[in-house]
């Protein structure tokens, strides 16, 4: 069982405060049972010049806001805190500055 008032906390005390807990299915592949999820700044492999010119290309096209979504461009932090707590990283929605990510459950949900 994921104790995730402490997952939140963690994630606060690294930096990304506004996360917060939901559960059940959602139209987003790989997120449905139980999660946290908030809004953090575009950095790290979520940055424009991170990644493949294909995708920098995209993103750049107005109304772009284009990323790969890959568990491994989200903050190593997350990834980190993710990896303690035996969660997946789900990248599911970006802007311009912004991306959207949650840690999800694994058992909960198909990936």
């Amino acid at each position: 069982m994921t104790d995730w008032e402490r997952v939140k906390r963690e994630l606060k005390e690294a930096g990304y405060s506004g996360f917060e807990f939901d559960s059940g299915d959602t139209a987003v592949p790989g997120l449905s049972g139980e999660w946290v999820s908030g809004k953090i700044p575009r950095e790290g492999g979520l940055k424009r010049e991170n990644q493949p010119l294909w995708i920098r290309i995209l993103d750049a096209l107005p109304m772009g806001d284009t990323v790969e979504g890959g568990p491994e461009n989200a903050p190593e932090s997350i990834r980190n805190i993710a990896t303690e707590h035996g969660l997946e990283v789900v990248i599911y929605g970006v802007s311009a500055d912004e991306a959207r990510i949650a840690l999800c459950d694994p058992s909960n949900h198909d990936l």
